[in-house]
This record gives C-alpha cells, structure tokens and sequence, in this order.
C-alpha cells in the first residue's frame, strides 16, 4: 500500500463516509474527544477568534527506522520538537480553522534519517440554508516517513526493496455538499491530491525515481439517505475515481457501489456499516474487482470507556519499478480491521490502547502480504497548558518478497499550549 493511502487521514482531508445524519441530541462523544475538550488549553481570544499556540518536544527510540527487512534494519534513539497554531472561528453557524504545523525530528545514531516537516490546512463549513451546508478543506504538506509496505525496484528479477524514508510533498482539497430534510439526506464529496515523491534508495544502492507515484489521485461520492428512525437511516452511496501519475502506465480509473446503515442505538452504539461492489481498472492492463465492505463502530459501555472498531476493503494496485525502465502494476485487494480503545481512570488522565490487522491478495499472483500493529499511550495532564504523552507501537510485516520486519516505536512528549 502507498504511503499516500495511510497518510491521507493524518491531514484530515475529507471523511465521506462521516455521520451526517442530525438529531435533537448532541452526537455520543468518544472518551478521547472529551478528554481533549475538557483539558484544551484556554487560548487566545481576539473577539470571535481563538488562537492556540502549542509546542511539544520529545524523547524515543526507533529500533527500524525505515521498517526494512533483516540487515537492512537501522536503530537510533530519536529527538523532536513541534510547533503548532490553531486559529478558530466559530460564532454562529458557520466556521473557519486554520492550522500550521512544523516539527524536527533528530536521529542521534542515524543522522541521515534526520528530517524536517510541515502541513498547513484551512478548513471551511457554512450552513448555506435551513437543510443545506457545505464543508471543505484545502491544505499542503511535506513530510518524510517509513513506507512500511513493499515498495521498492526489481533487478535482475529479484526485490530490492528501499531503505530510506519516503520524502513527499502533497497538496490536498476537498468539497462536502450535504442536504438533510431530518427525513431524506443526500451528500455529495469530492477531493483531488496531488503528490510528488522524492527519489528512493535501495538496499542495493539504486536510486529511483518515483514518477510512478507522483500525480493526482481524484475521488468522488454521491450518497443517498432515508432516516427510518430517530436513531438509524439507510443509505446508497456511488462513487469513481482517477488516479493519473507523471508515469501513465501506472494510471488507473475504479468505481464502487455500495449500501449500508447508519445508527445509534440507544446513544451506546452508533457508527455505520455497508457492502457492495467495486472495480479497479490499470492502464496497463489488468482489473480487480469484487465485494467490497466497510464498519466503523463505537461502543460506549460506560462513560469513561469507548471503543471503536473499523474494518474496511478497498481495491487496488501495487507499483514496482524496474532496472530496465517502467513499473509492473498488480492489482491488489486490501482487506484491514483495527480495534481502539480508550478509558479515563483519572480526570487528567486517558489511556489509549489499539491492535491491528491487515492483508494485501494480488490478484493473479501465489502472494498475500500480512500486517499487524499494536500499540499503548498515555496522556497526564498536569495543567490545561502542560500535558505529558508516551506513546509505544509495534509493527509486523510477513512478506514472501520483501522479507519480514518488524518495528518497535517508543516516544515519551510533553506538550505545552497557551
């Protein structure tokens, strides 16, 4: 899977598959999203604006800094400091966030994976009428991370997978139209991300250059809703999208159609689940298609105790670049499932556990490519404006041909805001 698939979450560009149906009620609140509320730092109040300055500066220890296989592995403890302002404007109906990121990570035993990253997002909504409002979102980003998946350069036959960090710079935008009645809903979403990698090294030594990767990836959704009751609706969603890369031959054109439930059963259970059929087609040949589903579920057994699972399939294709030029495209069916919970034992304290599950089938291809990830952290509030983090996941990869890798990731931060 492509670094920019895991990665797109992380900058918030767009859920639209996100719980648009209202209520009289407010929407369950999961025990993380409360805890943040209630232990924000107060900020900076210039009339209607809320301004929120923040730093956080952290130890760890990477032991696979760039998830590579056997010998490739390198460790190293880590150092790193952010900086971040929140700006927010919520008076009224409408809304207006902007956000500014920048961190340094240091490497003290691998001082070539030092790297430097920022983002940048403003994100809009307006209630355009009694039943209409628009959301959208456009944002930049250039970052460095491990790749974590199978990526890398055939010669002679045989894997070369990379070793350094994907270094990438991505600018993504979003539009949300959603049309509510209390009866009948309808939402219509688009994005476009455009990205563009910097070129990889591998085991062997062979930079390559990513014009398979760099590109514009477009998606777009219609969805249809009725509300049977309070509590649920039923929906029908269509959607296609266009992936086209510096580099056609890894070009590919999919479309998806699905039903599903969206609930919340007596304010302790509430999320979606839906199934249906999708299609991805590669310009150089080759298609997968087949069910297709999705769940995101959280379970709320007491108030100090949530839980979430998502599972999801999607379609889609590994890019493998080779020694004598172009790439080989295979079609890949992703399944994953990911379980995360979080508890308040204390009033200035949450934890937060998580594990996971994922797998890679190519289609016409004796290959299946396994993941699994677990991981534990830690929030201490001492004051809203001072908060302490540690943070530590594990990762594992079973592949027949890039190897099998593990990843311990260990980080311990305090966080200061005003």
């Amino acid at each position: 899977m492509p670094a920019r698939s895991r990665l797109l979450p992380l900058y918030g560009l767009l859920c639209a598959s996100c719980a648009w149906a209202q209520s009289a009620a407010p929407e369950p609140e999961s025990v993380g999203d409360r805890f943040a509320r209630n232990n924000a730092a107060p900020g900076i109040m210039l009339g209607p604006w809320k301004i929120s300055p923040s730093s956080r500066q952290s130890v760890g220890y990477d032991d696979n800094i760039a998830y590579a296989a056997g010998d490739a592995a390198t460790a190293s403890p880590i150092a790193g400091l952010r900086g971040r302002l929140d700006i927010a404007n919520e008076d009224g109906p409408d809304s207006l966030t902007l956000t500014a990121e920048i961190e340094q990570t240091w490497y003290t035993d691998a001082s070539q994976f030092d790297h430097f990253d920022w983002s940048a997002e403003a994100a809009y909504g307006a209630q355009v009428s009694d039943y209409v409002r628009i959301r959208g979102t456009l944002g930049a980003a250039s970052a460095e991370t491990a790749d974590a998946t199978t990526d890398g350069i055939v010669i002679g036959g045989s894997f070369d997978p990379y070793v350094d960090l994907a270094r990438y710079t991505r600018v993504p935008a979003a539009l949300t139209l959603v049309f509510d009645t209390g009866r009948w809903q309808a939402m219509l979403a688009g994005e476009i991300v455009w990205s563009d990698y910097d070129d990889r090294l591998t085991a062997g030594g062979v930079l390559v250059d990513q014009s398979f990767r760099n590109g514009a990836n477009s998606d777009i959704r219609l969805r249809a809703g009725w509300r049977a009751t309070p509590g649920a609706s039923l929906f029908v969603e269509g959607g296609a999208n266009i992936q086209r890369y510096d580099d056609a031959s890894a070009d590919s054109d999919g479309w998806r159609a699905v039903a599903g439930a969206e609930f919340a059963f007596s304010r302790l259970l509430t999320g979606e689940v839906f199934a249906g059929y999708a299609a991805q087609s590669f310009s150089g040949g080759g298609e997968v298609t087949g069910l297709t589903y999705g769940a995101a579920l959280t379970w709320f057994p007491t108030e100090l105790i949530s839980l979430t699972l998502t599972a999801r399939r999607d379609f889609g294709a590994e890019r493998t670049a080779q020694d004598a030029g172009g790439t080989i495209t295979a079609p890949v069916t992703r399944d994953s499932v990911r379980l995360a919970a979080e508890y308040e034992p204390l009033r200035q304290m949450l934890a937060r556990a998580e594990i996971g599950w994922g797998q890679d089938v190519y289609d016409g291809q004796d290959r299946r490519d396994e993941r699994f990830f677990t991981g534990l952290g830690f929030d201490y509030v001492f004051t809203p404006r001072v908060r302490a983090t540690l943070d530590w996941r594990y990762e594992e990869r079973t592949s027949a041909v890039a190897g099998d890798a593990t990843r311990n990731l260990v980080r311990l931060g305090l966080t200061t805001g005003y």
